[in-house]
């Protein structure tokens, strides 16, 4: 079995068993940063430019990649209120897979006698001010988010609709939750940038 430690150091029993799960390869314990930029406003959209970095244990950069989000309309004044169709507020986040938000929401609603949910995407933006369901998912304009993030390769402005529509949401959307699953083992972070 390969040491992805590559010192004199023994694997815990926690590496070992994960190694057997992902073929004898132990892998590391990496994590991910997603940095934002806001840079782009229209009528009903905001695009923000993108850069995920994956670090291993010791901090070191391993791999990156970039796109694009398309986000509602910037209002930082509506930004915490529930259910708005507004950006979130800038600050930083965790990015948390479907199952878990799914175990975390559905704790409290059992407690309060309230039937389970399931939720849509794959990936969530947890613990949003005043907000709730921030995913990340795919779409075209601002039509299609009321808060999520849509993924993209590129943008364009059409000027009939004084508004931003991304593209090639799909191939992006799955480039980045392969990142995610891939890297992101240790936490997953997002700076929402102004």
């Amino acid at each position: 079995m390969s040491n992805f430690y590559d010192n004199d150091e023994t694997p815990s029993i926690f590496d070992v068993a994960m190694a057997y799960e992902n073929g004898g390869i132990i892998r590391p314990k990496t994590n991910v940063v997603v940095n934002t930029n806001r840079l782009w406003y229209g009528g009903k959209s905001t695009v923000s430019a993108f850069l995920a970095t994956a670090y291993d244990e010791r901090g070191n950069k391993i791999d990156s990649m970039e796109g694009y989000f398309l986000e509602p309309q910037v209002d930082y004044d509506s930004a915490k209120v529930a259910g708005g169709d507004k950006a979130i507020m800038y600050g930083t986040y965790n990015v948390v897979p479907k199952i878990e938000l799914e175990r975390k929401i559905n704790k409290k609603r059992r407690e309060s006698g309230e039937k389970d949910v399931t939720l849509r995407y794959d990936w969530y933006v947890d613990d949003v001010p005043g907000r709730s369901g921030i995913a990340i998912h795919g779409g075209t304009n601002g039509d299609h988010t009321s808060g999520c993030l849509l993924l993209g390769d590129a943008f364009e402005y059409d000027e009939r609709v004084n508004d931003y529509k991304i593209k090639n949401s799909t191939t992006k959307k799955d480039e980045l939750f392969r990142f995610f699953s891939n890297y992101g083992r240790n936490g997953i972070k997002i700076n929402i940038g102004l």
